[in-house]
């Protein structure tokens, strides 16, 4: 019987500000997407925003060979395998092995235009790996509230917070020492060091408002949240290959790949919020004024059996969790 393996081994860690996340993953390689002026990709958006539908899609694929070409095969839009690899891979303590049966089954929502074209990118929404020994299931906070979360044996077993996954914070909010210009300037973000190439993640449900250059920045990406607040983030080495302005994106949505453009020393993701222009500090005030009051246990576990009834009603059929096994909190 042949065998996929999914993950390499990556040890699972309380997911802290400051932790040291670990990744092996990063996009599918591709030519670098040239800069795109915001006015430039403001033209693309033909449909008003009363004019767009929101789908939701749902699929249970069995995976006989990679989970590439299954999803392909079911019509599952195939940059999910990529996130999913990607962002489980901060999770599992033990590879994931697929022997021809295993199934995964999906949630996502698409945007479409009253002509049917898909507008922005299609975002996932839930995933789980029903056949696993332990069963793992995936939840995107379709609303503002809530990060992207893990649950094992139906179980909240961590979240993702910070936009770079195995990023080691080398620079803080606040006055510093410029590493090239020398002196003492404000440091309005912070830096996460991480390798060329690593995939760079919206960090709050959003809408894309800038794609381009921006002098010493670099290539830099900007989301603006329905908070209010705008997350800024530079010195990236490409963007999301068809990523536009105007784009709705989710958390944990890949945005494009740290690199070193700009004014840098070496790779790394320079990340601002900004409130009224103003930078505060993305690991304190930024982030509650983004993220707001953080879930708590239950209403993760109210979240979890929500997407469920999601699956359920997208592909038509239950879900491998049975209802009367559901322990409400």
């Amino acid at each position: 019987m042949q065998r996929w393996w999914l993950l390499g081994l990556v040890g699972f860690y309380p997911l802290l500000a400051q932790a040291n996340w670990q990744t092996h993953l990063s996009l599918p390689s591709s030519e670098p997407t040239p800069a795109r002026s915001q006015a430039a990709n403001e033209q693309e958006i033909t449909s008003p925003l009363d004019s767009v539908d929101t789908l939701t899609f749902g699929r249970d694929v069995v995976i006989d060979t990679t989970l590439y070409e299954a999803l392909g095969a079911e019509g599952v839009p195939t940059r999910f395998a990529t996130k999913l690899e990607t962002l489980l891979s901060e999770f599992i303590e033990s590879p994931l092995e697929f022997s021809g049966s295993e199934r995964i089954q999906l949630v996502w929502e698409e945007d479409r235009g009253q002509d049917g074209t898909l507008i922005g990118p299609p975002r996932l929404s839930y995933a789980a790996l029903p056949d696993q020994a332990e069963p793992l299931e995936v939840i995107w906070p379709v609303a503002q509230k809530g990060d992207v979360a893990l649950f094992k044996n139906d179980s909240l077993l961590g979240t993702l917070r910070l936009p770079v996954l195995s990023a080691r914070l080398t620079s803080r909010f606040g006055n510093r020492r410029h590493p090239v210009y020398g002196g003492m300037r404000p440091h309005n973000g912070i830096d996460l060091a991480a390798p060329t190439g690593t995939p760079v993640i919206a960090t709050a449900p959003g809408r894309v408002s800038f794609i381009g250059r921006q002098g010493g920045y670099g290539q830099v990406i900007e989301v603006e949240h329905d908070t209010g607040a705008m997350s800024r983030y530079t010195h990236l080495s490409r963007f999301s290959p068809k990523l536009m302005v105007g784009d709705l994106v989710n958390a944990g949505e890949s945005l494009g790949e740290v690199g070193a453009s700009g004014v840098a020393t070496g790779p790394n993701l320079h990340y601002e919020v900004r409130i009224n222009n103003q930078p505060v500090d993305p690991l304190g005030q930024g982030e509650r004024i983004m993220l707001g009051e953080q879930p708590t246990q239950s209403e993760y576990q109210a979240s979890l059996y929500e997407a469920r009834d999601r699956l359920e009603h997208a592909i038509g059929t239950a879900s491998i969790y049975d209802l009367i096994s559901f322990k409400e909190p």
